[in-house]
């Protein structure tokens, strides 16, 4: 077998992060008086993924992201509210979600079977990925999951990787493949760490940096024979 460790990113690649996160910005949302409309989620998601792209590219730290988002959204769309305390609400809510992609059992359930190791590779919030990895019933499937909160680097540096390695064992570099849907946080941390990638890109565009690039997650399994 080619990889017999895979580093997969959690949300919008196992776990269907756009869903809990719509279902936890609407109640929260609601909680607070605030309109909710049809493109409400995509307005805060972009103001939401740029602060994201930055916390990505070194620029700002990861507490930044959690108040800035909400203060930044709601003065887009001219409302009033306590950005901090709509940034707690929607941050309980969304540890309660536990929606994943059809595929995702039985992926973690074949590489199991295949005596493959998973662990979890994720920019997420510790609290919140603990929750949904929980209330998922999936958490057994993994072997530990990489949260960069606790261990204070982020997707792509290669300082995250090497950490991950110094725990694995660098041996073990040449036989682990990171699985993800984004290429500047997935893809270009693999190139950083020096490991094989493998790009959920539905119909996305894809570079270089995708070593493979698959539609489905049970294309995947082949790919680490």
């Amino acid at each position: 077998m080619k990889y017999t460790i895979v580093l997969a990113d959690i949300d919008n690649t196992l776990f269907d992060f756009n869903a809990d996160s719509y279902e936890a910005l609407e109640k929260a949302f609601c909680e607070f008086s605030l309109p909710f409309h049809e493109t409400t989620w995509e307005e805060y998601h972009a103001v939401n993924q740029a602060l994201w792209k930055e916390y990505e590219e070194g620029k700002i730290e990861k507490k930044t992201i959690y108040p800035t988002r909400f203060a930044r959204y709601l003065a887009l769309k001219g409302l009033s509210a306590d950005a901090e305390k709509l940034n707690a609400c929607y941050m309980e809510y969304l540890a309660q979600g536990s929606n994943i992609f059809p595929q995702t059992k039985t992926l973690l359930e074949t590489l199991r079977d295949m005596g493959v190791r998973v662990y979890g590779a994720t920019n997420g919030s510790t609290v919140v990925q603990k929750a949904r990895m929980v209330r998922s019933g999936l958490a057994h499937l993994f072997q530990k999951s990489f949260i960069s909160e606790e261990m204070g680097h982020q997707k792509p540096t290669r300082e995250y990787y090497d950490l991950i390695f110094a725990e694995l064992g660098e041996e073990n570099r040449k036989n682990a493949i990171m699985l993800g849907d984004s290429l500047s946080s997935d893809m270009q941390g693999g190139r950083n760490a020096g490991i094989a990638t493998c790009y959920i890109g539905k119909d996305d565009p894809h570079d270089a940096r995708c070593d493979y690039v698959i539609h489905e997650l049970m294309e995947f399994p082949q790919i680490l024979l």
